[in-house]
């Protein structure tokens, strides 16, 4: 593999960041809709689960993805011990559950075994499992890049749940 480096390129003025980079960021980005997911690492009572948005194809052959996750999250060191997870693409049906799982009180352990496979699954639009293949540190997150080993197919007929201006919603809001 080999890599271009563009020399004459224009040079976009991007000054330093400012104490207030992270806002200005978040502002930004807010502007940029994105899919939400659910990603579930672990097992027994060591399972957990965190809603996400930071998720994006890599490669078809062979099947990879790479998810973003923030370091001190509660699923992190239990990711990085298990190098496995599923992914479930939430539905627009499912905006509750995201915002569980987007909470400090979000279950744990058998309890989110049992919620997943009770609630989730039957309603999500797909899921992905995956094993964990490297890992990049990215400032405050790691990147996960992962190989797809299996997918389900869930909800038929479902929108997906979107965020978008720090809101939930549907693809047509």
């Amino acid at each position: 593999m080999s890599t271009t480096v563009f020399h004459h390129s224009p040079r976009i003025g991007i000054p330093d960041p400012a104490p207030d980079a992270v806002v200005d960021l978040r502002s930004a980005m807010r502007l940029f809709p994105t899919g939400v997911a659910l990603l579930c690492t672990g097992s027994g009572e060591s399972a957990v689960g965190m809603t996400i948005n930071a998720l994006m194809s890599v490669s078809l052959t062979p099947p990879r993805i790479l998810v973003s996750v923030q370091s001190t999250a509660r699923a992190h060191p239990v990711l990085c011990a298990s190098r496995t997870f599923a992914v479930h693409l939430l539905s627009d049906r499912q905006a509750a559950t995201a915002g569980l799982f987007a909470s400090r009180d979000k279950p744990f352990g058998t309890e989110l075994e049992a919620l997943v496979d009770r609630e989730v699954l039957p309603v999500a639009l797909a899921t992905l499992r995956c094993s964990v293949e490297q890992v990049f540190q990215g400032g405050d997150h790691s990147l996960f890049l992962s190989r797809v080993e299996s997918i389900g197919h869930g909800e038929k007929n479902g929108e997906p749940l979107v965020f978008h201006r720090g809101t939930l919603g549907t693809k047509h809001q």
